[in-house]
């Protein structure tokens, strides 16, 4: 992803009601030229090249609320970062 010209990796949200969620998302994103990438359980991923855009319950079982279920996810190149984050 060297030549992306965006920071955003993927930003997730949290959700109380996953399938009503879902039913927007599903009926929402496809405007924007968005399909679904990847599905796991109480998760869903949309993008239009890649999974960017996550719907899901929190992880820790909690319901969400402001920030729980939030996650922003940052690009960074491995070989060119890692040292400096470690």
């Amino acid at each position: 992803m060297d030549n992306n010209p965006s920071i955003l990796s993927h930003v997730s949200i949290g959700t109380n009601d996953f399938e009503r969620a879902i039913a927007f998302y599903d009926a929402v994103l496809p405007t924007l030229g968005c399909k679904r990438f990847m599905e796991h359980p109480g998760a869903i991923a949309y993008g239009k090249q890649y999974p960017e855009f996550w719907v899901g319950t929190p992880f820790d079982g909690q319901p969400p609320t402001v920030g729980n279920g939030t996650h922003i996810g940052l690009y960074c190149s491995y070989k060119r970062s890692s040292p400096r984050l470690l």
